[in-house]
């Protein structure tokens, strides 16, 4: 299937790279909490929980494959794997934080612009009003009454 690909994709695109390749992956569980699930559970590993998660998140193969490389040699050395996870969560948690902050500060600019539309509607609104209660004569009139009194 990956050859018919790959084909398909450097007959359609003749001055593509020689070399890539398509690679068709699927993502037979819905989302990362069911990942999570069966690797808490222990059902399960690493190898199959960290691959399946990132590319559901629409990772590219390549990251998945860098993303697995690195967390194999953090297990190997011995890294504190849950003290990267604290740390990754909290960064995490500070990211969204900010990113709510600034959201909280892009509708209260939103907000402040729509009252001063709002104002600007009701003069329009006010002016338009009083033009039609009290209309101005227009220069074209005046002018011809003017000159008939001069008469």
């Amino acid at each position: 299937m990956n050859r018919v690909l790959t084909a398909t994709y450097h007959a359609v695109y003749p001055d593509a790279v020689e070399g890539d390749d398509l690679v068709l992956l699927t993502a037979p569980l819905a989302s990362t909490a069911e990942v999570e699930a069966l690797f808490s559970a222990g059902v399960i590993d690493i190898e199959s929980a960290l691959p399946t998660a990132l590319h559901s998140l629409g990772m590219s193969a390549h990251d998945i494959e860098g993303a697995l490389k690195r967390r194999l040699q953090a297990d190997a050395a011995g890294t504190d794997t849950k003290l990267l996870e604290a740390q990754t969560a909290s960064r995490i948690g500070d990211a969204d934080v900010a990113l709510k902050a600034a959201q909280t500060a892009k509708t209260e600019q939103e907000a402040l612009v729509t009252r001063e539309m709002i104002a600007k509607t009701k003069a329009d609104t006010a002016k338009v009003k009083h033009d039609a209660a009290a209309p101005y004569p227009s220069a074209s009139a005046g002018a011809s009454s003017s000159s008939a009194s001069k008469k």
